[in-house]
């Protein structure tokens, strides 16, 4: 997928994040200038450093540069996570600091003490290694703070304002489902900053709930902002929630999303992410909502898992809702990994990383696209504001990110390194799993949208919409009548999702 100018960008933040040999660069250097400045620091009274000092230094210099370089390599061992210092943020840097006192002082004041054209002032021996330790540990410091999602990107974050959507949100009443979550969170503080009349946000996590409401207080300002336990599968309830809050705008983000646990548990996300997304649908068109925004993910193309195979047909549903009545306007947005989100990859390579390692990676070759949380919900605003009919929205993410790249990348900005702190092991694809995702399929492409990193899906297929409702439903009554094995499921999704497609040289050839 190629990237437009807007999501390219000329300038990006300074990221510090030195690999293993740019560090041990900068050790180097730290220990070379420290004793220079402690040599001018000790004759600054005098103007100049006398001609025989300055010889001296020049072997000293050198000499900084290599032991500067062991003590950062000691600091670095001993700040690895899960040792018993590496929980003492300071014990690392005073006890390399106090070796490579103690080397110096040896070498200049015992080895060389006879050898007086070579010793350095008393002085530049103490304050050298001083400021060198110092800088080694201010750098090791700096590539160690918290870090922001952002940095871990290989591109600037796509600029998608929020307020572009003022005219369909603002003094409107807003339900978000999933609202608990990091997606369905991030939607609802976006979603305030545009004057709506109402927000509710809707999921099963009532402690999720509950921490919500707290967070988002300062954010309310006029707007009446609310929560409520509910299930979205529950379709009686969803008509009664719909009935009695009218609202104008609804973003649908419930839904099981983690690979390995809906393919271990296909009745619960044929539940959650198919019967839930037809609720919603049907409440809508039922109570007369403007807009529907339902959230999909790149693993609905060319689906190789059944939570893919499941917003897929997730995707059907929402499409041929839209080809079912003249009410509300239905729309979905695909996204990539969202970085920061509840149990993505860099959460749990962060416990990892606090744990000591090792990091573990699915596939040296496995890629993915990947935005941040500001993104995803910046991109389903966006989306309901366009008013495309039945749109199938995608953001200009750039290019694949090489999962292994990803974890050196988060070790680095950890002031750690890769393989030598922290190892590395491949575990292998999980059941499901691709080597690598696909933003559109082949038989899609990819048109302009008013925003140019923003793009909509145009599709050389037609969707069939009684076809995918009436297998949803027929799918549905035999896994209320206990009819269905697990292992019944993708099978029967992929059935239905395979004879509502339907492509020109199909229907010419069920016609002939």
């Amino acid at each position: 997928m190629t990237v437009s100018p807007a999501a390219r960008g000329a300038s990006r933040p300074l990221r510090f994040s030195p690999s293993a040999w740019q560090l041990m660069g900068l050790d180097a250097l730290a220990g070379a200038a420290a004793v220079t400045l402690a040599m001018l620091l000790r004759f600054v009274d005098e103007g100049a450093v006398p001609a025989t000092y300055a010889q001296r230094l020049v072997p000293w210099i050198v000499l900084a540069a290599l032991l500067q370089v062991g003590v950062g390599e000691v600091m670095s061992r001993l700040r690895r996570p899960g040792s018993r210092l590496g929980q003492r943020p300071v014990a690392p840097f005073l006890i390399a600091t106090g070796l490579s006192l103690l080397v110096v002082l040896l070498l200049n004041d015992v080895v060389l003490r006879d050898a007086l054209s070579w010793r350095l002032p008393h002085f530049v021996a103490v304050t050298g290694p001083l400021l060198g330790a110092a800088a080694s540990a201010a750098l090791r410091l700096a590539a160690a703070r918290s870090i922001d999602p952002e940095e871990l990107l290989l591109r600037r974050v796509v600029p998608l304002d929020p307020s572009v959507c003022a005219t369909v949100l603002q003094g409107k009443r807003i339900l978000i489902t999933g609202g608990a979550g990091s997606i369905g969170a991030e939607l609802a503080r976006q979603v305030l900053t545009a004057g709506p009349a109402a927000v509710l946000a809707l999921d099963m996590n009532e402690t999720a709930l509950y921490e919500l409401e707290h967070d988002l207080a300062p954010l309310r300002g006029s707007a009446h902002f609310d929560t409520c336990i509910a299930d979205v599968t529950d379709g009686r309830r969803m008509r009664e929630l719909f009935a009695q809050e009218r609202p104008h705008v609804v973003f649908h983000a419930a839904a099981y999303k983690h690979v390995p646990l809906v393919e271990a548990n296909p009745d619960q996300g044929f539940v959650t992410n198919v019967l839930g997304t037809l609720a919603i649908c049907e409440a809508a068109i039922a109570a007369g909502v403007e807009r529907v925004v339902v959230i999909s993910t790149d693993k609905a193309v060319n689906p190789s898992s059944f939570m893919g195979w499941t917003k897929r047909l997730a995707e059907l549903i929402v499409a041929a809702s839209q080809h079912s009545t003249h009410g509300p306007l239905f729309s979905a947005v695909r996204f990539g990994n969202v970085l920061g989100s509840r149990g993505s990859v860099v959460p749990t390579l962060l416990r990892q990383i606090e744990a000591g390692g090792p990091l573990t990676i699915t596939h040296p070759d496995a890629r993915r696209y990947f935005m941040t949380l500001s993104e995803a919900a910046s991109l389903v605003l966006l989306s309901a504001a366009f008013g495309a009919p039945g749109g199938l929205y995608v953001l200009d993410i750039g290019d694949e990110v090489a999962i292994d790249a990803l974890a050196e990348r988060l070790v680095r900005l950890k002031g750690l390194r890769p393989g030598r702190d922290l190892a590395i092991a491949y575990v292998g694809l999980r059941p499901g799993e691709k080597l690598r995702e696909e933003l559109h399929a082949p038989d899609e492409r990819l048109v302009v949208t008013p925003h140019p990193a923003v793009w909509r899906i145009e599709a050389d297929y037609t969707i069939d919409g009684h076809t995918v409702f009436n297998g949803v439903r027929q799918l549905a009554a035999q896994r209320q009548a206990g009819h269905l094995q697990p292992a019944d499921y993708p099978a029967g999704v992929r059935a239905i999702v395979e004879a509502a497609v339907q492509h020109p040289g199909s229907l010419a050839a069920t016609h002939c």
